[in-house]
């Protein structure tokens, strides 16, 4: 079977063939690093050199979806005291620097203590602590102010992206963590040390063989950037590469010709995200909740599985997913389809059709993944439909984040977060969260989502989260779309990358490959 994609594109952005003969593993990525020091902001770029040159405290994978919400990295364990506000830590006795110094819980303490004044973003993970100690080399002790029942599962998901621990001796004299020689040199713990970052190509790692969980097995790494998914996926056909991530990956409704393709796995993961749209409140239109619910009535989930998923996607009608089932509301659901519905929603919030057949406009956007682009180009016909005049917008993945970020879209596809604990509801809903794209604002619910995390009894805990979608669903910033399932393409003989099984809790984050295992004759 042949991808038919260009190889002429794949050659000009491949590496000398001297680099490409030491490479064990190449793993694509989309984006540039902007930064190779992951505290100060969320890189995209960044997160696969830096989760794998970096330790974390507690961490997790993909191994979230059979109910592992965190494990150790740094720490080998931990203790919890009864009322839930003291955290304390024992560390790995074997953890060293990659220049040899050993890792201590000053390097912890100084990590967080800076982040904390800095006001970096993992901060939003520390906000309720009230003290960090260190009895010992080998101890942490982190205080809250107030129980925080999704301080460790959250804090392990967040360590992925920014809250990776950094060594105190390298970065003591400096003020910040973005400042330095060590930013685009780090100097880390984790399973591959950095070489050499090649701008605008490649960052090039190589094994840890000190690394303190054992040398992993892939000697050297590199992350190569390939922007194109067409360029990837021709790549991936012609052997430059044994993984093709699940973002690159064709549209679902092609699975079954891989799934015939004896030279390649596909795997599949489930995961704690869905497919869902941001609407922005600022919009003269969407600002009006009448204009959501008509959006909602208009949107047909089963056209777009069957159109863009092989109907092998689960239609979202739920403010959750179902891998976090114990915590969905099934009284408060999204409408099915009606666009005579949508039409008479449209008429009574003031928004007639006009001579030219149009109600108002908008753009549609997304991240730059298969399955936003197949959602985006239907739901745009789908709301042209009833009178809406939408046009898709395209930019790259960091441009795309960047104006979301801003509040300068007006509706996105977005990988909405249920878990590990359903305070991600207060991420993305509560006043001025971090993930609360759409500028929604409701006092009961920020008041709500700052209790239910407190709530020791998990009943109920249970009946405010549920309180928590209905007024979600009431008012409907966001709808749900689908659960997400990610779809990966892997060569025979490969296993262990994050996505997989054999992967499941040692992958060390979603961006780590240290359980990854070549073919015998690599």
């Amino acid at each position: 079977m042949s991808l038919r994609f260009s190889t002429l594109l794949a050659a000009m952005v491949a590496l000398p063939a001297a680099t490409l003969a030491e490479v064990t593993l190449v793993m694509p990525q989309q984006d540039e690093p902007r930064t190779l020091s992951p505290a100060p902001s969320s890189d995209t770029g960044g997160h696969g050199p830096t989760s794998n040159v970096y330790s974390h405290l507690v961490v997790m994978d993909w191994g979230i979806i059979d109910g592992v919400s965190a494990y150790g990295d740094l720490a080998d364990s931990w203790d919890i005291s009864e009322d839930g506000t003291t955290y304390t830590f024992h560390l790995n006795p074997d953890a060293l620097w990659h220049d040899g110094e050993r890792v201590t819980s000053e390097d912890v303490k100084f990590t967080y203590d800076r982040i904390m004044e800095n006001e970096y973003t993992f901060s939003s993970f520390l906000r309720d602590v009230k003290s960090i100690e260190t009895p010992d080399d080998l101890t942490v002790v982190i205080t809250l102010n107030k129980t925080n029942m999704a301080f460790l599962p959250m804090m392990a998901q967040g360590a992925q992206w920014t809250g990776k621990i950094y060594p105190e001796h390298l970065w003591a004299d400096q003020e910040g963590l973005d400042t330095g020689p060590y930013v685009n040199e780090p100097v880390g713990s984790g399973p591959f040390r950095f070489v050499r970052w090649d701008r605008g190509s490649a960052v090039v790692l190589e094994a840890n063989e000190d690394y303190f969980r054992g040398a992993p097995e892939v000697d050297n790494l590199i992350f190569r950037t390939i922007p194109d998914a067409n360029v990837a996926r021709a790549e991936f056909e012609a052997g430059q590469f044994p993984y093709l991530p699940f973002n690159y990956s064709p549209p679902l409704a092609e699975a079954p010709i891989f799934e015939a393709d004896p030279d390649i796995n596909v795997v599949y993961t489930a995961s704690h995200f869905s497919r869902d749209l941001q609407l922005n409140l600022n919009h003269e239109a969407l600002g009006v909740p009448e204009v959501r619910q008509a959006i909602a009535y208009a949107m047909d989930r089963e056209t777009m599985n069957r159109i863009a998923f092989n109907n092998s996607w689960t239609p979202g009608y739920y403010a959750g997913v179902s891998s976090l089932s114990q915590w969905i509301n099934e009284d408060a659901r999204f409408p099915d389809h009606d666009a005579a519905k949508a039409e008479q929603l449209l008429d009574e919030a003031g928004f007639p059709r006009g001579d030219d057949g149009w109600r108002f406009a908008v753009k549609v956007t997304g991240p730059n993944i298969s399955d936003c682009e197949a959602i985006t180009e239907i739901l745009v016909q789908q709301l042209r439909d009833v009178g809406i005049e939408a046009e898709l917008e395209k930019f790259d993945q960091s441009t795309w984040f960047t104006r979301i970020q801003e509040r300068n879209f007006d509706i996105s596809c977005y990988f909405g977060r249920y878990g590990p604990d359903p305070d991600a509801y207060r991420e993305h809903f509560s006043t001025g969260a971090a993930r609360n794209f759409m500028s929604y604002s409701d006092p009961e619910l920020d008041q709500l989502a700052e209790e239910a995390n407190t709530i020791t009894d998990m009943d109920a805990r249970k009946e405010m989260y549920d309180r928590i979608q209905e007024i979600v669903v009431r008012d409907m910033p966001y709808i749900n779309v689908f659960e997400e399932q990610k779809m990966s393409l892997v060569r025979p003989g490969w296993s262990g990358f994050a996505v997989m099984p054999d992967g499941f809790n040692k992958s060390i984050s979603w961006f780590g490959v240290y359980a990854v295992t070549g073919p015998e004759d690599q």
